[in-house]
């Protein structure tokens, strides 16, 4: 794992203050008697990132008005996670999704004042701001002992005459988004509050605690979340996170946090222990999910020659097709869009071939059963090592769900597959089956291939479809 560095989560303080903060589990927020400072905001963030570039820049004064951007504040430091830092976001829309940025600001106990949800006006006369680490960043100018530049914190003497305290605090509900893993590591989600639902911590982590003082760097320690697919991000947490002793669970369930960034490293920061949801058993990691396609359509007619796809090799072929389900439940090898021929033909293709594994993958094609008729294809088997596909039909697989062989019906007798060998030879018109009158209601076609790499003799026959077609 590459060394990190996340300034902004660091907490150095004296002994005496670190003491009384571990200790003190009194997270109440002041009341004040809020009186709202009638302001009104002229700039909007996405300006902001508009102007904003990796150079530091400072901000015109206007000696008219006060240029004003408005934000919410979704960070905390009540958790000791968080260190002399804000993160703000926009409110998303439907259309709009949120936008991120930070302040550091020199004060600490930063909840007391701007809690989750608070709404506030930022002040832009004279302020510094670039883009780090794939974010925006405002605040001060910071000059280190080699003369090196930096957007730095806010002095305690003038931050509060840069963000200005509104009476608005909205829920966190209205923040929050559920993303993926995958989703949630990208820039343009840094500083925003995110939920990441299904994951749990990789086998390496559990046991251990959350801050491993022989597994640090910068005074934090980085474990690996995981979701079902095997996609991770770091969690990051501090040595002064209240909850930094506390043991790594083996559970799965949602975490809520900032997105953090430090260089190329994705940082998934909880603020407090509540944020940490690991209620659900342990679950197993596949790591070649059914991919499912983002048009799955159930369909009375369909002509499906996969010349609109991307061809490539049996590992770089185009394999997440929008009107399919492609399904490697054994194995992780995928039917892939290939070609050849002159002129050239595409085709998908599945193989046991250079696995090294046994091998069972669905392509799994949506039916409307109650308006088809029938159901046609074209198959080519080269390197035939024995027969590798079976057809069935089903109206119990859920899209996306675990392929249950209790609710498959084999047609395979139907049809005429391909025992050739000829990778380039022509394809085998496989028959046209006559979807029975009393089939009916939406279904699936499931094409099953079964290989193996490991056996012997192998089972690693190339198996092409082509032309494949619903009247």
């Amino acid at each position: 794992m590459k060394t990190t560095f996340l300034k902004t989560i660091l907490l150095v303080v004296a002994a005496g203050f670190v003491s009384s903060c571990v200790n003190d589990d009194d997270y109440s927020i002041p009341n004040f008697n809020c009186v709202d400072p009638n302001l009104t905001a002229n700039k909007t963030v996405q300006s902001m990132y508009d102007m904003a570039s990796s150079t530091i820049q400072q901000f015109p004064e206007n000696v008219t008005q006060d240029d004003i951007l408005e934000a919410y504040v979704v960070s905390s430091d009540r958790g000791g996670n968080f260190f002399k830092s804000l993160s703000l976001q926009t409110l998303g829309t439907d259309s709009t999704p949120p936008l991120g940025f930070s302040i550091p600001v020199d004060v600490t106990s930063l909840f007391t004042i701007f809690e989750p949800g608070r709404k506030v006006y930022v002040k832009l006369n004279k302020r510094y701001y670039n883009i780090t680490n794939g974010s925006l960043i405002i605040g001060e100018l910071f000059l280190n002992s080699s003369g090196n530049a930096s957007v730095g914190r806010i002095s305690a003497n003038t931050y509060g005459n840069t963000i200005v305290r509104s009476c608005e605090v909205r829920s966190e509900e209205d923040f929050v988004r559920t993303l993926t893993v995958n989703e949630a590591k990208q820039d343009a989600n840094l500083n925003t509050l995110i939920e990441l639902n299904n994951v749990q911590f990789v086998d390496a982590a559990v046991g251990s605690t959350y801050y491993n003082p022989n597994n640090q760097v910068g005074g934090a320690t980085n474990h690996l979340l995981s979701d079902t697919s095997g996609n991770t991000t770091i969690f990051r947490t501090s040595s002064f996170a209240r909850y930094a002793g506390n043991v790594v669970p083996g559970e799965s369930g949602k975490i809520r946090g900032i997105m953090t960034k430090f260089g190329s490293d994705y940082q998934f920061v909880a603020r407090t222990f509540d944020d940490i949801q690991l209620t659900n058993p342990r679950f197993d990691v596949d790591f070649a999910p059914p991919l499912v396609g983002d048009n799955v359509t159930f369909l009375s007619t369909l002509n499906e020659t996969f010349e609109s796809y991307t061809a490539g090799s049996n590992t770089t072929g185009q394999n997440n097709f929008p009107m399919y389900i492609n399904d490697a439940l054994v194995g992780n090898a995928y039917w892939r869009c290939r070609s050849n021929g002159t002129p050239a033909n595409k085709f998908i293709q599945m193989t046991a071939f250079g696995t090294g594994q046994n091998v069972k993958t669905y392509f799994i094609v949506p039916v409307d059963f109650t308006n088809a008729n029938s159901f046609s294809f074209q198959s080519r088997a080269s390197f035939f090592a024995g027969a590798v596909l079976k057809v069935y039909y089903s109206t119990a697989y859920t899209i996306g769900g675990v392929v249950n062989p209790a609710d498959l019906t084999d047609i395979t007798s139907n049809f005429a597959i391909s025992a050739a060998n000829n990778a380039t030879g022509p394809f085998t018109p496989s028959g046209v089956w006559t979807i029975p009158g009393t089939l009916t209601g939406n279904g699936f076609i499931l094409f099953e291939y079964t290989g193996s790499a490991t056996s012997t003799p192998a089972l690693t026959t190339n198996m092409d479809l082509d032309n494949i077609v619903i009247n």
